[in-house]
């Protein structure tokens, strides 16, 4: 997991790039949204076929989140901040159950869309 440092996500207004309150924007599902497969290291009880995981991040108030992104773009500008690899996937009808599943055995507290580990800010906090 990558912590997601010093940030409390339920405290947080979600916002566009301009600082915007951006409800129209908020996904209100997993579904349609690119989680980053990562390798299991032994961290989860359960993993997909190929052993990954869905990257989750630990955040200020010490919960673990999800982390979804709207579209590739976003999902692969956020691998180029962090300077890690993963494979991007879109969450859709046949794999989301397993998402899910996966998040529940790690007790996430919600998913954080659109995460940017640059400025630490998100579109939203939703719930799995």
């Amino acid at each position: 997991m990558h912590p997601v440092s010093g940030q409390d996500p339920t405290r947080r207004r979600p916002t566009t790039q301009t600082g915007a309150t951006a409800a129209s924007n908020i996904p209100t599902s997993i579904e349609g949204l690119w989680v980053l497969l990562v390798a299991n290291e032994g961290e989860l009880p359960v993993s997909d076929a190929e052993g990954r995981v869905p990257m989750m991040a630990r955040a200020g108030d010490n919960q673990t989140y999800l982390l979804a992104f709207k579209n590739v773009v976003k999902a692969r500008a956020f691998l180029a901040a962090c300077e890690t690899s993963a494979d991007p996937r879109m969450v859709v009808r046949g794999n989301r159950a397993e998402v899910e599943r996966i998040a529940a055995a790690a007790r996430v507290a919600g998913v954080l869309v659109d995460y940017d580990p640059v400025t630490q800010g998100y579109l939203a906090a939703i719930p799995l």
